[in-house]
């Protein structure tokens, strides 16, 4: 951030006040709304136009035409899904100035040859505050690890090797992650969370369980469950450590750290119970914190979100009957086994919230799990 205020400051010293027109200042406006909130990219650019008033001879026109194009910028970013729509942004962006700038030399006393040549100015910096912008934040995204919706579109692509040796190593896993991410993107958004970023991580959550698939009920076939041949602390072995294996991968493949993290708070410091309670019958005195997994609990409303899908869709997934009372009865004994457990306690999420998440899970199942109609003649 302060690399892109002081290069604009810098530029804006450098070149005559008859050229500013040209200087692609929406580039670190775009490059802004990607890095950081675009309230605060806002709020941080506003402040860089009002440093460049006395650079510019105060030019109250040009501040002001600099001042509504920003504004117009947070409305216009909100819903950019591809890196080429960043070209477009620039040239409505340009679309406006042109027509504020007309406006304005409209009450003003300039020459029409002046006028016709700072439109083109400010078209030509449009075009170019885009493509610029686009050509800058690989760069930013590598250098400083940022995380973008351009890096989740990415990311979120089925083809990334993670997820095809994931779809091909643990079938089981993959499809319990995509169901988990319908889940969660869907309670997210009721609350007002951050989808994509959501989805991506459900995705990768579990891609620990790689390591040892055949481990894990939902890729076990034959009805042979490999537990049964080990003793409970070896299972605990195997079961907790697939969140740190995960995370281990995830840095080894480049994945952005926001979502190793949700590799490890997925889990939380949930208890192994199963495990838990056969290793008692071994040994009374074996202590609960050797079967509970390391943490940390989820530290954020996205990542509670998933830790709940996570544990719900494996349930509900299990039962012989999926009716919607059923279905609701597991969603909600699940819910508060967390919420007694304090699995949440760290997320900063509401009573209200939660129930609006498990009003959203029950609307996801009910549409999954729906009874299907019957047809005269079907069986």
């Amino acid at each position: 951030m302060m690399l892109l205020t002081i290069g604009t400051l810098l530029a804006f010293r450098i070149v005559p006040n008859s050229m500013i027109y040209l200087l692609p200042l929406d580039t670190m406006l775009l490059l802004l709304v990607f890095i950081v909130k675009p309230r605060f990219s806002i709020f941080l650019t506003m402040m860089v136009i009002s440093y460049m008033l006395p650079i510019t001879d105060y030019d109250l026109k040009y501040f002001t035409i600099q001042s509504i194009a920003i504004l117009a910028t947070g409305f216009l970013s909100k819903n950019i899904s591809t890196r080429s729509s960043v070209i477009a942004i620039g040239i409505q962006l340009a679309i406006l100035k042109i027509l504020l700038y007309l406006i304005l030399s409209f009450f003003s006393v300039e020459e029409s040859y002046g006028v016709a040549l700072n439109t083109i100015k400010i078209f030509i910096s449009g075009l170019f505050s885009g493509m610029l912008a686009i050509a800058l934040l690989p760069y930013f995204e590598r250098t400083f690890n940022i995380l973008t919706v351009f890096k989740l579109i990415e990311l979120a692509d089925l083809s990334h090797p993670l997820l095809r040796k994931l779809s091909i190593e643990a079938p089981g896993t993959f499809q319990h992650s995509m169901m988990v991410a319908t889940l969660s993107e869907n309670a997210v958004v009721e609350i007002g969370g951050d989808p994509i970023f959501t989805r991506v991580a459900c995705y990768y959550h579990d891609i620990g369980k790689t390591k040892r698939p055949q481990y894990y009920v939902e890729n076990q076939t034959g009805g042979k469950n490999l537990h049964n041949d080990i003793s409970p602390f070896m299972s605990k072995m195997i079961i907790l450590a697939h969140t740190r294996e995960g995370a281990e991968m995830g840095k080894k493949y480049k994945i952005p750290k926001e979502i190793r993290d949700i590799m490890f708070e997925h889990q939380g410091t949930t208890l192994l119970a199963y495990f838990y309670n056969k290793a008692k019958e071994i040994d009374p005195n074996i202590p609960e914190e050797e079967f509970r997994y390391s943490g940390p609990k989820p530290q954020t409303k996205e990542s509670a979100v998933i830790l709940l899908a996570d544990s719900i869709e494996a349930a509900v997934r299990s039962l012989d009957v999926k009716d919607p009372v059923k279905i609701e009865q597991m969603v909600r004994k699940i819910v508060d086994s967390k919420i007694r457990d304090n699995q949440l306690s760290d997320a900063n999420i509401t009573f209200k919230e939660i129930e609006i998440i498990v009003n959203s899970f029950l609307k996801t199942f009910g549409a999954i799990y729906h009874e299907r109609i019957k047809y005269p003649g079907q069986k």
